[in-house]
């Protein structure tokens, strides 16, 4: 532990000389009598006052893993060495985790034996991975002329996960896959929902003859159904740019958004992957089960913008990360013109794209002029422009401004690609 002296220390030299100085400049040895006890604690206390060793610290959390807003319990457990009788202790927070109703530090005495614990209730605000632990440790010595203090570095690692909201309504792929799930398949097998009515040929289980239409017809009639079967869906997640304040912008409200997607598309037996397209490439193959769940929030939660001047397309995506037939779903404030470029060249590719318009709109401060006003006006038309764009070419879209529940804007993108594929046929 290092030491560094009080303000006792510091002062008790000079108020003993200036009471000597006075005693000699005014003839009062009254004076220098008053000095003496302050000399004798100077002097006892700094021949007393020995370096403490170091306190064993051992820091623990309640929970490694826990949703924005929780309360994480930090443990701390703290051997003092024999020559500490009381000792100040204080955790320093990272930003993003606040204290509940706890003293910071907290004075702990040796009084109830020499190994002391302590509970800190904490509580994260925001999403993100946080490393608790640096605990600062202060005592005194028994005259507290000298201080000694430490700092103690446990890295106990926790992770807050994004606050996400119960979708109950999901974009519907084009295509589906061979593994069972819960998205009706185009194509007619064995299933549940009804397809269609054919005669009865060899082979055919009874349980599938429709009796009542046999009856009717004379001949023995099969119903066809649809099969159940997964999808494969890519959140394609823009960090080429960050619209908003620190904390509060599109990055914060494109990982809330993406943990949803994924949590609702897990849910229901499909596989999702991640592909975080900006600065640099990050990625996370499609797979599904909770413990892919867990690494899809770990990858949302390790998301952020990097800037680059460097122009990226689709090119630069790895093709194993967009698996045939798969729905791509695009995540972005429709700002850096890279990304809506990519998205149209996935298009045009063939793949199944959607997009969720993060509203930039949202984050930004009011105009302040006239000339502010009619350059707003100019960005939001050519932000319709961009809109009637992406459909124009057949993809979905849907503005998503924050504060606002996610599930109207994905039923919105929904809708239109009904509407598209009614048109078609």
């Amino acid at each position: 532990m290092s030491w560094a002296p009080t303000s006792r220390l510091l002062a008790y030299p000079w108020l003993v000389a200036a009471l000597l100085l006075a005693a000699l400049a005014a003839g009062r040895p009254e004076l220098a009598a008053a000095a003496a006890p302050i000399a004798a604690v100077l002097l006892v206390g700094l021949l007393r006052s020995r370096r403490p060793a170091l306190p064993a610290v051992r820091v623990s959390a309640s929970a490694a893993r826990v949703v924005e807003g929780d309360i994480i319990d930090l443990g701390l457990n703290i051997d003092f060495p024999a020559e500490i009788e009381a000792l100040e202790v204080g955790v320093l927070l990272p930003p993003g985790i606040e204290m509940v109703d706890a003293p910071n530090p907290a004075i702990l005495a040796r009084k109830g034996g020499a190994r002391q614990s302590l509970t800190i209730p904490l509580r994260p605000v925001r999403w993100g991975a946080y490393s608790l632990g640096t605990v600062h440790l202060r005592a005194f010595d028994d005259f507290r002329l000298r201080r000694f203090e430490a700092r103690v570095r446990a890295d106990v690692v926790v992770r807050a996960y994004p606050g996400t909201e119960r979708l109950r309504a999901l974009i519907r792929p084009l295509h589906t896959h061979v593994y069972a799930g819960n998205r009706v398949a185009a194509q007619k097998g064995d299933g549940i929902e009804f397809a269609d009515l054919r005669p009865y040929a060899s082979g055919d289980r009874v349980r599938s003859v429709n009796w009542r239409v046999s009856a009717r017809r004379g001949e023995l009639w099969v119903n066809q159904r649809h099969p159940e079967r997964n999808v494969d869906v890519v959140l394609l997640l823009d960090t080429f740019t960050h619209a908003g304040p620190a904390g509060a912008g599109t990055l914060e409200q494109m990982v809330r958004g993406a943990s949803s997607l994924a949590s609702a598309w897990l849910r229901d037996r499909d596989r999702v992957g991640v592909i975080a397209f900006g600065g640099t490439l990050r990625w996370l193959e499609v797979g599904d089960g909770s413990r892919h769940a867990y690494r899809l929030i770990d990858a949302f939660l390790d998301t952020q913008v990097v800037f680059s001047y460097a122009w990226k397309g689709v090119d630069v995506i790895p093709i194993r990360l967009l698996p045939p037939h798969a729905l791509i779903v695009g995540v972005t404030p429709l700002v850096d013109k890279r990304l809506v470029a990519t998205l149209l060249d996935l298009h045009g590719r063939g793949c199944d794209v959607a997009v969720v318009e993060l509203n930039p709109e949202a984050h930004s401060a009011p105009p302040a002029s006239e000339a502010a006003v009619l350059a707003q006006r100019i960005w939001r038309l050519e932000r319709e422009t961009l809109r009637a764009r992406f459909h124009q070419a057949g993809i979905g879209i849907a503005s998503w401004t924050e504060g606002e529940p996610l599930e109207p804007v994905v039923m919105e993108v929904e809708g239109w690609r009904r509407r598209a594929r009614l048109r078609i046929r």
